[in-house]
């Protein structure tokens, strides 16, 4: 006979056997979650920094809480923290799984605080022919976070119009001045960033609603600490569902919860404060007379943020008190001997509630391009802090690699100045390149021009024909100034505060990982990651190639065709890093064909050699039927000139501080909120399906809590992935009014929302420098 005690958080369970002669064994209670913490991944993603940074943050958190090997009275059980590990995704030719669903994503629910929130775009079969020739889609008419183009600097945009990437009345089009291996052209309406950013605050909320209906020690109606950590875009829908969480009737008045979290973690943020003509210029809506949002409503957007998050916690927030916590969620007795830390001790100099965490790169190539020039690139200077009302609310953390000298550590004594100009390696004033390799400059791309099979000759002709004049300015400006340049440069005093609290250990050097380079070729600063495939470099990461992902390990089946055969001696990569990249480049294939074989109104092209039946052949069960076809050869010939065209590439450092375990381990482990969480495993598998767009939709088996008032029912969005129609309550989602800034969807919830109101104000800057002008 066993008898099981299983954790309050579903984690690891302690037995003991009734045998004869009544012998004893010890029955540990494995101690509780410290907590929730949300992941938020950005466009063009579907959370490549995850794993690493649940791995890292697991492990920093059995650190700070008293929880490893030598603390615990069994290891792998006691509440020690352990990684969920999810299904793999795809496939070796990287296409979705078919076993993919929603009761076998998660491999192993390990024991851990994070929940992944995924988010993304999905096209209509209405629209996909048309649409799919200008953005990335995968087999389901989906791409995670939506296409990368569609990032955006100001929360209004997410409740409107896409990126309009056509230039010169359509002559040119953002792609064909792209030197990277990017298709570039103009994307649909950003709705479904709105509707993302609603998703994540209900979710905070039915947490904080389940929460309060469980009892520990007598006690109930009170919060687990919850903590959003966003990454590039992701930032944005975080910020925007501190909004909706603060301010919708939905999560407002009696008997409901609020949606704000406790802390936000806020890693290579778009959200800019800075003026910006080019993006002005994109942005300007001729109908409604109306460009870039203003700086004013920036600034305001970012104080009334900081408003919310210090109020939640202030008036809002329901925690148990520290002795509570202390008693019931810390290790009362280190099996090493240490001390015993409580939670007023873990507070200390370390107050993680009602915070907002600021983790900018001043490598991140990224945020840093001059129609954005984020808040994740720059940070926030000292103008930019009191013109937020940031103060009390805000911490700071640079990630950098800075000149040769004393090593440059995060986490370390709090109250330094970071000097972009005078820190940053590679940076020189003198010569005013801030850059190591220099930021590449725009140009324009003759070859993509006359390969745009949506443009007749005569389309061909005239872009070409503007894009000599063009060319040739960008090759003037770019003798006598940055203008020209991809990426911004900071200005020469530019300097940001270091304010968040040091951590224990004394911080970490920030360290890089990344596939080792096609070439051979190797800094003197890299050595092996510890996984043997990986590299261990620079924080400010040189040039790659599409080439490096390639697994020279694999071995393909006799009878079939190996795409990259003459390629795959060069590659560096892993089973995971090659199917990655092969989703990415199934996607562009997609893309091309849409675009090749129709116009930009969906419909068939003269000509066409193949339609939407042969590029729907494209997945794991029948894309072994396109060889020999018509499509097959445009299939080949476009797999090929993508990996051409990704050859050497300039690295964006723009996941670095999140790809590396280490960075979690030793300081977001320090930054996130803790305390007391009695979520048990049902609850934790409950919210992760919640939380991911593909299926959330309620299981009617499964042990899932809804408090009073919630019904199953009205839990639909999953209906938007799902449906062919891409609907959510079955109508498209610029047809609701909370998602549409025309419709009063920023108004709604207080977002500023004030734009420039002409185009031409973008081309010039006024001396009074607090007008509306980009």
């Amino acid at each position: 006979m066993t008898d099981s005690i299983e954790s309050f958080s579903g984690g690891p369970r302690a037995e003991a056997l009734c045998l004869p002669g009544n012998p004893c064994q010890d029955v540990d209670e494995p101690l509780p979650l410290p907590g929730v913490v949300i992941f938020v991944h950005g466009v063009n993603s579907m959370g490549e920094w995850f794993d690493t940074a649940e791995e890292g943050l697991c492990k920093g958190l059995n650190a700070r809480l008293q929880r490893e090997d030598d603390h615990v009275f069994r290891v792998k059980g006691s509440g020690q923290l352990r990684p969920v590990t999810y299904m793999s995704e795809l496939t070796e030719d990287g296409y979705i799984q078919r076993d993919l669903k929603s009761a076998t994503f998660v491999k192993d629910a390990g024991y851990s605080p994070v929940i992944r929130f995924r988010w993304g775009y999905k096209s209509s079969v209405d629209e996909l022919n048309a649409v799919g020739g200008n953005i990335l889609l995968d087999e389901k008419n989906a791409w995670g976070g939506g296409p990368f183009v569609n990032g955006c600097s100001a929360l209004p945009d997410m409740f409107n119009k896409g990126t309009d990437a056509e230039l010169v009345f359509g002559a040119l089009s953002l792609t064909h001045l792209q030197t990277s291996d990017r298709q570039v052209y103009s994307a649909p309406a950003r709705h479904y960033q709105a509707f993302a950013a609603w998703r994540l605050a209900k979710l905070v909320s039915r947490i904080r609603e389940v929460h309060r209906t469980l009892k520990r020690d007598g006690v109930t109606d009170k919060d687990c600490p919850i903590t959003v950590v966003c990454h590039s875009q992701g930032n944005m829908i975080g910020i925007g569902s501190a909004y909706f969480g603060a301010h919708h009737a939905e999560f407002n008045g009696e008997g409901k919860c609020n949606g704000v979290a406790d802390n936000y973690v806020l890693a290579c943020a778009p959200y800019s404060l800075r003026k910006s003509w080019i993006d002005n210029v994109s942005q300007y809506d001729s109908k409604n007379e109306a460009g870039r949002v203003t700086y004013e409503a920036r600034a305001k957007g970012l104080r009334n943020f900081f408003d919310i998050v210090r109020g939640f916690g202030k008036e809002r927030a329901q925690h148990y008190d520290a002795d509570f916590v202390t008693q019931h969620a810390f290790n009362h007795k280190p099996r090493n001997g240490d001390a015993a830390c409580t939670a007023e001790q873990d507070c200390k100099g370390r107050d993680t509630r009602a915070r907002v965490f600021l983790y900018c790169s001043p490598h991140d190539r990224v945020i840093s391009v001059a129609a954005v020039r984020g808040m994740g690139w720059l940070g926030l200077n000292k103008e930019d802090v009191e013109a937020t009302g940031a103060d009390g609310v805000l911490y700071q953390r640079v990630w950098a690699e800075a000149k040769p000298g004393v090593p440059y550590k995060v986490g370390g004594t709090p109250g330094t100045d970071y000097h972009y100009w005078n820190d940053t390696i590679g940076a020189n004033p003198e010569t005013s390149i801030f850059w190591t390799p220099d930021s590449e400059r725009v140009s324009v791309q003759f070859k993509k021009i006359w390969g745009d099979d949506r443009k007749g000759f005569w389309g061909k002709f005239f872009g070409s024909t503007i894009g000599i004049f063009m060319g040739a300015g960008a090759v003037i400006a770019n003798q006598v100034s940055n203008v020209a340049k991809v990426n911004g440069v900071p200005d020469k005093d530019w300097a940001v505060r270091v304010n968040a609290p040091a951590i224990s250990s004394g911080g970490i050097v920030p360290r890089a990982v990344y596939l080792a380079r096609s070439d051979g070729s190797t800094l003197p600063t890299e050595q092996c990651y510890v996984d043997g495939v990986h590299t261990l470099g620079p924080f400010n990461v040189h040039y790659e190639s599409a080439r490096d992902a390639l697994n020279p390990a694999r071995q393909v089946p006799q009878g079939t065709e190996d795409p990259y055969a003459h390629q795959r001696t060069t590659g560096h990569g892993s089973t995971a890093s090659e199917a990655a990249m092969r989703y990415d480049q199934n996607a562009g294939i997609r893309q091309r064909a849409r675009r090749n074989a129709y116009d930009e109104r969906g419909q068939l092209q003269s000509g066409a050699t193949f339609d939407k039946n042969d590029i729907a052949l494209m997945n794991d069960e029948n894309h072994h039927k396109i060889r020999g076809t018509e499509f097959g050869k445009f299939e080949e010939q476009a797999r090929a000139a993508q990996l051409k065209e990704g050859d050497r590439q300039q690295p964006t450092n723009h996941s670095t501080i999140l790809t590396n375990p280490a960075h979690s381990e030793h300081v977001l482990a320090y930054d996130v909120d803790v305390g007391l969480c009695l979520f048990n495993a049902n609850h934790m598998a409950q919210f992760r399906r919640m939380a991911d767009w593909r299926w959330c939709e309620p299981q009617s088996e499964g042990g899932e809590v809804y408090p009073a008032g919630r019904e199953p029912a009205k839990d639909i969005e999953f209906e938007y992935y799902n449906s062919e129609k891409a609907t959510y309550d079955s109508k498209k989602l610029e047809d609701h009014d909370m998602f549409v800034e025309a419709k009063g969807g920023v108004t709604a919830i207080g977002i500023p929302g004030e734009r420039n109101p002409g185009r031409m104000y973008s081309y010039h800057t006024p001396d009074d420098t607090g007008t509306p002008y980009a």
